[in-house]
């Protein structure tokens, strides 16, 4: 059945392959502010991470890497071999009982805890921020796999909510429209206009550009990955990573990405950085799937460039997408941590439904 679904799914990426054209750089200064002064001023911003990227009229693009080109004849090929990943064994994920009562009290310092998937809950004193939501049954095709890790009922009316991408498995229509109306959306450049339809409010932000909402400042960053909907063409609307600063601490959240030059960039101009939240899923096959989504030894790569103090895996377990075995990549991040000789308790996969703090 995974083999229909990634069919389904691949076969929507290569008929929309082609890379939008660069247009001039686009943002909403109304909305965006200037958050505190990371790094070194005096550091010259310069280099493809800064130059115009297009805008929501003329589509977006990734100024320094394009996609490789992926022939039809290919994908056929490969959806008729067998899957070398395959196993007989059902994945075994794993799941904690949580209620998320919590979530509506005072955290005395801070939290993550995995709802699944891109789905975290960062629980920062009286605060929750949600990265990329999703409490639905399906993305858009392929069901959910383990139920949410709490239930959405517990998410407090002032929570905050950022959306890294347009793609199914990261904005969920049904999930939008249950969390109360007073959740505060921060979304990346185009995607505005798909939560006014649906009467919630949303501050949309370019790469490099921050909004303030309280103690809390919000910053668009770039990413190598794509956007397409349906009723939104490729590469219409932005896709980016989020960094998240209530003040006292860092987490970088990166969406859906590829590797690329901008982890070290991240880390140079805003460590440090206390928290990343990877993914280490939907990787495989290599040839289709390596220049938008990182494996696991490319997140803890990742993690180390932008000289985060831990990692949290995700975008694993929940929804089975692609060729690897949908309980593989804590194994694979596992193997990573220990060839390279690193700390473990630094790199982390947690059970769906798990509370994490971080050691201060």
């Amino acid at each position: 059945m995974r083999r229909v679904y990634t069919r389904c799914l691949l076969l929507l990426c290569l008929s929309g392959a082609a890379t939008a054209q660069t247009g001039p750089s686009y943002g909403n200064p109304a909305t965006a502010q200037t958050g505190p002064s990371y790094g070194n001023p005096a550091t010259a911003q310069t280099g493809p991470l800064y130059v115009p990227h297009g805008n929501p009229a003329d589509g977006f693009t990734t100024p320094w890497s394009e996609p490789p080109e992926r022939s039809l004849g290919r994908f056929l090929r490969w959806m008729l071999a067998p899957n070398p990943l395959e196993r007989d064994a059902v994945p075994r994920i794993p799941v904690i009982r949580n209620d998320g009562r919590y979530l509506r009290g005072s955290e005395p310092s801070s939290s993550y805890t995995w709802v699944g998937h891109s789905t975290f809950a960062i629980h920062d004193g009286d605060d929750v921020v949600l990265t990329d939501p999703h409490w639905g049954k399906r993305a858009l095709l392929p069901e959910r796999s383990v139920a949410p890790g709490v239930p959405l009922d517990s998410i407090p009316p002032d929570a905050l909510a950022v959306i890294s991408h347009n793609h199914y498995d990261h904005l969920d229509e049904t999930t939008v429209e249950a969390l109360p109306e007073s959740v505060r959306w921060f979304v990346p450049l185009g995607l505005g206009e798909w939560f006014r339809e649906r009467g919630r409010e949303a501050i949309e932000l370019d790469w490099w550009e921050s909004a303030r909402h309280g103690r809390w400042t919000i910053t668009c960053l770039p990413s190598q990955h794509w956007s397409r909907r349906i009723g939104q063409g490729t590469n219409q609307t932005l896709w980016c990573a989020w960094l998240i600063d209530s003040g006292e601490r860092r987490t970088f959240f990166a969406g859906d990405t590829g590797y690329f030059e901008g982890f070290a960039e991240f880390g140079r101009r805003f460590g440090p950085i206390d928290v990343a939240l990877m993914p280490i899923g939907a990787w495989a096959p290599r040839w289709f799937m390596e220049w938008s989504h990182m494996n696991p030894d490319e997140a803890v790569q990742a993690s180390l460039d932008l000289g985060a103090r831990a990692m949290l895996g995700m975008h694993w377990g929940t929804f089975d997408l692609t060729d690897e075995p949908l309980d593989q990549p804590p194994e694979g991040l596992a193997q990573s941590v220990e060839e390279r000789g690193l700390d473990p308790s630094r790199f982390r996969s947690l059970a769906i439904g798990e509370v994490w703090r971080p050691a201060d």
